[in-house]
This record gives structure tokens, C-alpha cells and sequence, in this order.
């Protein structure tokens, strides 16, 4: 893969610059290499030039990313779907974080979207009587409400990905609980994506949404003193990619659940919570 956003850097560049090996300037960017041009460095070259190239390369990273992972997605046959969906949800319902939280936030898969089924998560979430709220899109500036979700039944399929959200009330007029606009404190996250890593690099659709939800709840632990939500992904195995480019505004995730590779602790927190669940 990274081969390929070498081509298009010097497809991008012209091949002026790609063969001027003895002046090309190269930095890590966290999880690849940017070739910085001649053109944006020199003389007239600054701190803007240099953030400037480097986040038009992170860019075209990202897309070339998920086109990889998209094209994967469309080789998975619905009984691939399913029978990975199946082994990932029985191991998050193994998860002793899962077993110890009383508020988690558990995404409604969209199938359109090829994500792993979270149906049987959110039905014995219930069962349990375990507090969910589930996120759900607000607006197009990248914000997120997270609703209480009381009932399977009150879920509405809403266009154009035909995606379940919670009516907007409950059963008796009240309007539905925003978690965002409430006191309540979420202890376990589990989130989409289009793509990780083993490090527990999140590569999502371009939106900056769950990015944005995510640093929001962490800031708002922090203020009250509290400990962040565990943020656990759930990924099919032709989702993995080996490095997942990111920037700094991109949030990583503490443990990755997979249909072929088990559960990952990506950050010390999620190993030590794998590790808490394996020795109980």
C-alpha cells in the first residue's frame, strides 16, 4: 500500500522532482514518510509551505487508504458478514469491561455500509439492563449526539443509508436523552470505521464525526475528574490495514475486536483491561 502513495506523490509531483534524489527533504509524519518538494522548501520556504504539503499528502494517504479498504469490503460475501459479525459479538459480550460497565455507547450498524453487526450486542446490552445510548448524526459541521436507546423497538430507519436511529421522543412525549447535553458518564465506547491498525490508528469515512464525539468526552471527563470511555473498535479482518495514516486531530482507540484477530489492547489502558479480563 504504501507503495502505491509513493506513485501517486510522484505522479503528483512530476518526475522533476521525484528523481532529484540527492535534494529530496522527508519527514514521519506518524505513520508514513512525506516528501517534502523543492518548491516548498528553500529560501522562500516557512512553517505554512511545509504543513501545507504535508497535509495534501496526508490527504491523498487517506483516500488511497480507504479505497483499499472499500474495494476489500465489496469481496465480503453476507455469510462472511455475518459469521464475522457473530464471533466479534461474542467476544465483546466475554469482554469484562462489557460485563462491568452500567453506560456504554454501542453504534447501530449501517449495512449499507458493510459494518459489523452490532444487533445482538445491543439486544443482550438490554437484557442486561445496561444504560446505552447510541450515536447518531446531528448536523453537517461533524457533531454527534449519543441517545438513550430504552427499546429495540423504538428505532426508525432514517435515508439515505437507511441507518436506525431512536425516535426523536419517548413513548410518552418526553424528548429523548442527549448523553452530550447530559451529566452522564459513558464508560465504554464501541465504535465504527472503515479502517485500523494493530496500534489502534482509526481510519473513518472523511466526516471527522466519531474524531470530534470522541476528543469532546475526553475533554469532558478530564474536566470532571473522571476516566475517559474505554473506546473499543470493532473491525472485519479485510478492514486491517498495516499503518493507517493519521494526524493529530485523529483519535486512536484503546482495543480492537476482529473476526480472525481476537481482541488487541492498542493503547497501556486497553491492555491492561485484556488483561484484567484473561486473569478474573
Amino acid at each position: 500500500m504504501w507503495a502505491a502513495f509513493h506513485a501517486v506523490i510522484i505522479r503528483r509531483l512530476g518526475a522533476g522532482d521525484a528523481l532529484s534524489t540527492s535534494m529530496r527533504t522527508v519527514v514521519n509524519f506518524s505513520s508514513g514518510l512525506a516528501y517534502i518538494p523543492p518548491r516548498f522548501r528553500g529560501v522562500a520556504c516557512n512553517a505554512n509551505n511545509f504543513a501545507m504539503a504535508a497535509a495534501v499528502d496526508l490527504r491523498e494517504q487517506k483516500q488511497l487508504a480507504r479505497k483499499q479498504v472499500k474495494l476489500a469490503l465489496r469481496e465480503l460475501t453476507p455469510s462472511q458478514m455475518m459469521d464475522e459479525s457473530a464471533r466479534i459479538g461474542s467476544r465483546i459480550l466475554e469482554l469484562k469491561p462489557y460485563l462491568q460497565a452500567k453506560t456504554l455507547g454501542i453504534y447501530l450498524h449501517c449495512a449499507k455500509l458493510r459494518e459489523v453487526d452490532t444487533t445482538a450486542i445491543l439486544e443482550d446490552a438490554l437484557q442486561q439492563g445496561k444504560r446505552i445510548y447510541v450515536p447518531v448524526v446531528e448536523d453537517k459541521q461533524s457533531n454527534m449526539k449519543l441517545l438513550h436507546l430504552d427499546d429495540m423497538g423504538c428505532l426508525q430507519c432514517v435515508p439515505p443509508f437507511g441507518i436506525l436511529e431512536p425516535a426523536a421522543s419517548y413513548t410518552d412525549g418526553t424528548p429523548r436523552e442527549d448523553l452530550m447535553n447530559s451529566d452522564m458518564h459513558l464508560e465504554v465506547l464501541l465504535m465504527p470505521g472503515l479502517g485500523f491498525d494493530q496500534a489502534g490508528r482509526r481510519l473513518g469515512r472523511g466526516g471527522g464525526y466519531y474524531d470530534k464525539m470522541v476528543s469532546g468526552l475526553r475533554r469532558r471527563a478530564l474536566e470532571a475528574g473522571r476516566e475517559a470511555p474505554l473506546l473499543v473498535a470493532l473491525s472485519y479482518e479485510a478492514q486491517m490495514l498495516p499503518a493507517v495514516p493519521v494526524s493529530e486531530y485523529d483519535q486512536q482507540i484503546d482495543v480492537l475486536v476482529s473476526g480472525a484477530g481476537g481482541v488487541v489492547g492498542c493503547s497501556q489502558r486497553g491492555c491492561k483491561a485484556i488483561a484484567t479480563a484473561n486473569t478474573a
